[in-house]
């Protein structure tokens, strides 16, 4: 990691000159069919930019009760993007399209919250990392996508799942309009992770980056993977 750091190319990642960062964040959002990708300090980061990016303040998320952006990011659904929650019991953390469907808040109730936004997490952590059957996430984006709501993956753990399925990543990446990819969980990197989606929401993702205190300079010279080698023996 200190040779790779001492060897990696660098530009300012701000004005996206940075030749290490795009090359990482163009493999993973190639991977899984994206067009673009951002590279965020954590996961956490990742996430909260995601709910902010398709929401307004004052609507609503629908997650799993134990998901991590409403246990374990410090509020920041609440205190960074205005929204509220509808938490969904669940099977150690997966829920169904119909309890999605149950859950979404009639548009023209303006009493309630507008529901915009559904957050699955890929493996579930407190689930005891239970994975996903991709075939009812393709179930809960059809529901999402005949009311007009954005889903996001916390893919914390989604090459673990991935490991365990032996799907592709682009089977997975099809049904959300953005992803969180955890680098130093089961890719074993030092620190980071990178958020994939249409090349408009990325771009719109990297504004809120900036707000937050994202934005870093010489960034290339944290040491990642060498995801090309990894992937070559990932998928056999």
């Amino acid at each position: 990691m200190r040779e790779a750091m001492l060897r990696a190319e660098l530009g300012d990642d701000v004005f996206g000159e940075d030749p290490t960062v795009i090359a990482l964040e163009r493999r993973l959002s190639t991977l899984f069919g994206k067009e673009a990708g951002m590279f965020c300090p954590s996961g956490t980061m990742a996430n909260q930019i995601a709910v902010n990016i398709h929401t307004r303040p004052g609507d609503e998320v629908i997650c799993d009760e134990g998901a991590h952006i409403y246990r374990y990011e410090g509020g920041g659904t609440m205190a960074t993007s205005g929204c509220s929650v509808k938490l969904l019991e669940t099977d150690r953390g997966r829920f169904t399209a119909e309890q999605v469907e149950a859950s979404i808040n009639a548009r023209e109730a303006q009493w309630l919250a507008n529901t915009s936004l559904v957050n699955i997490e890929n493996t579930c952590n407190r689930g005891g990392g239970a994975v996903w059957d991709l075939k009812e996430v393709d179930r809960i984006a059809t529901v999402c996508r005949k009311h007009g709501l954005a889903l996001h993956m916390d893919g914390a753990r989604i090459f673990n799942a991935l490991a365990t399925t032996g799907e592709h990543p682009e089977s997975w990446g099809e049904w959300f309009d953005t992803i969180s990819i955890c680098l130093s969980k089961g890719l074993g990197a030092p620190v980071g992770s990178v958020l994939i989606g249409t090349a408009d929401m990325i771009a719109r993702a990297r504004r809120v980056r900036k707000r937050l205190g994202g934005g870093m300079r010489q960034r290339g010279i944290l040491p990642q993977l060498d995801f090309t080698r990894w992937i070559t023996t990932w998928n056999g």
